[in-house]
């Protein structure tokens, strides 16, 4: 059983069968000496560690492999049981040894949840708060959290190291793509000023890339909705996968990357994407401390210059309307899969990418923006969550006429499944015979 569910204050998961109780919570001293929690042989050994490597990269330099690290953290415990007169068990030692290791060269009270294949989600509200969402279940409490608002920030830079990325007080708000324990995640970051106390979402996904067999299993997607999307990509249509915050755009957007033919050039906010090794990745560069945030636009405009035959964009933004307005108005024209965080609702999500695209061109002429959407991305996926799960809401295509724009629906959620609801495409697609009833 993880280690992290055995050890601390804070109470275990609510409801969860699997956790077991805490083992020999409190260790009794020897001879009358004070007992101590596990938790407090924990700090202690931690405090002690701090005080014998203070100022001696030397041996910090040394410990650079896990063996060396337990090695070295293993001759601090037993100085400190020895300096408070206990004997733990051989079973409450690994525990304090691994709690200990976790915190001094892992990710302390995340490291348990990162090493849970099953948990897609991590919030942080301060270091008294930590949250996380297994797929298809509610968000509940971590077992344990931090131990002060300093022991949060050492950890988050330990998220970001490598990242190049670095949350300051002059650029206290920050996104970037990391992997963690070999998943590709997310980290949101928002710190003083903007926030009294550091917050922080890791958005994680899976180690291997979720399939449309997978999506299917899960019922994410109908067998209609695959065969859909599936003809869409084959016959090089646009297409705009929509919905709101955490509702899988990126992870549809995956799933479709074995489905397209020629060259790839994606544009990232974050690096999410389970690219194949020939296609081409672009993200901002993180700015130096006291540098201006990067530019999404930039990433755009360097993905459509390398003239791919696809042009990904996860996710598309007002900031880099003009970007966007480029590469749908581009000869030779890419073909285009892009992700909008917006609403499934088709009113909604039709003015929230209309007036995306009017920022660019203010006083271009609705047939004009029209005629650009329904051509370059005559499709839209659009994403929604049901409950603690997210399913496909519709998939639709636009129809640009006497100066209106209108989401005519394909397939689309009833109840408890989905339905087609059109006689066919106005696009040419190579369904299987009697697809549409």
């Amino acid at each position: 059983m993880p280690i992290l569910h055995r050890l601390g204050d804070s109470s275990p998961l609510d409801d969860d069968p699997n956790v077991e109780p805490r083992l020999s919570p409190l260790v009794p001293g020897r001879s009358g000496r004070p007992s101590f929690s596990l938790e407090a042989l924990r700090e202690r050994v931690e405090r002690q560690f701090h005080e014998e490597t203070a100022g001696r990269a030397d041996i910090l330099a040394e410990l650079d492999t896990e063996a060396s690290q337990r090695t070295a953290l293993r001759e601090v415990a037993e100085y400190v049981f020895a300096v408070e007169a206990v004997s733990p068990t051989a079973a409450d030692r690994q525990i304090i040894l691994d709690r200990v290791h976790s915190n001094l060269f892992g990710f302390g009270p995340l490291e348990d949840l990162l090493r849970d294949e099953t948990v897609t989600e991590i919030s942080i509200s301060g270091p008294a708060e930590v949250r996380f969402r297994r797929r298809g279940e509610p968000p509940r409490s971590a077992p344990h959290r931090f131990d002060d608002g300093a022991h949060l920030a050492v950890t988050l830079a330990r998220l970001l190291a490598g990242s190049g990325a670095a949350l300051t007080e002059s650029a206290p708000f920050l996104e970037t793509g990391i992997t963690l324990r070999g998943r590709r995640a997310r980290l949101s970051a928002i710190g003083p000023p903007l926030s009294p106390a550091l917050t922080a979402t890791l958005r994680l996904h899976p180690p291997r890339p979720l399939a449309f067999a997978d999506l299917e299993a899960c019922g994410a997607l109908p067998p209609a909705g695959i065969a859909l999307l599936r003809a869409i990509a084959a016959a090089g249509h646009g297409l705009l996968i929509a919905g709101d915050a955490g509702t899988g755009k990126t992870t549809l957007a995956g799933a479709l990357l074995p489905e397209l033919a020629g060259r790839i050039a994606a544009a990232e906010r974050a690096g999410e994407l389970p690219l194949p090794p020939e296609a081409a990745r672009f993200c901002p560069a993180q700015p130096a401390p006291d540098q201006p945030a990067a530019d999404f636009a930039e990433s755009v405009r360097a993905a459509l210059g390398a003239a791919p035959d696809w042009l990904l964009i996860d996710e598309i933004g007002a900031d880099e309307a003009p970007a966007l307005w480029a590469a749908l108005t581009a000869e030779p024209a890419p073909r285009c899969l892009w992700t909008l965080r917006a609403p499934a609702q088709p009113d909604r999500l039709r003015s929230a990418l209309t007036m995306l695209l009017r920022r660019a061109q203010p006083a271009i002429g609705a047939a004009h923006l029209h005629r650009a959407i329904s051509t370059r991305l005559p499709f839209v996926a659009a994403l929604s969550r049901v409950g603690e799960s997210v399913r496909l809401a519709f998939l639709a295509e636009w129809q640009a006429q006497n100066n209106e724009l209108a989401l005519r629906p394909l397939l689309a959620a009833e109840g408890e499944g989905w339905a087609l609801t059109g006689d066919g495409s106005a696009h040419p697609l190579d369904l299987p015979p009697g697809f549409w009833g």
